[in-house]
């Protein structure tokens, strides 16, 4: 973490969050977000699982809101703490294919690396 500032009243937080992920075999990764959209989703079809889940995005949004990290869960769980002082405002998430850069598994390795929320470059700039 960087930085020391104080918690205030009407202090807006935002977390940036990163995972690096690299697929292994993409024919099961697609299969199994499938099914797991169908859990997350009762009564949907198999092949309303294939048409919304059908790229690489769709299907690592699906196993991160399966797997409780987004979606509606974490911000159920989240609103417990309004209580508390926290209130839960939206969320944005972008997938970035092919980072030039990928984080280690091993976060001290990308400490000094610079800014690593920075995106690559955009091809048409």
């Amino acid at each position: 973490m960087i930085g020391n500032d104080p918690l205030v009243n009407g202090t807006n937080l935002s977390l940036r969050l990163r995972r690096d992920f690299s697929v292994a075999d993409a024919d099961r990764l697609l299969a199994t977000a499938r099914r797991a959209y169908r859990e997350l989703n009762p009564g949907a079809s198999v092949e309303e699982a294939r048409e919304m889940v059908s790229c690489a995005a769709d299907a690592l949004f699906v196993l991160l809101e399966h797997a409780g990290i987004l979606g509606d869960a974490v911000d159920g769980r989240l609103a417990g703490y309004a209580a508390d002082g926290l209130t839960v405002g939206g969320w944005r998430a972008q997938v970035v294919l092919n980072e030039p850069g990928p984080l280690s598994a091993e976060p001290r390795r990308d400490c000094l690396r610079g800014d690593v929320f920075a995106l690559p470059p955009d091809e048409f700039d």
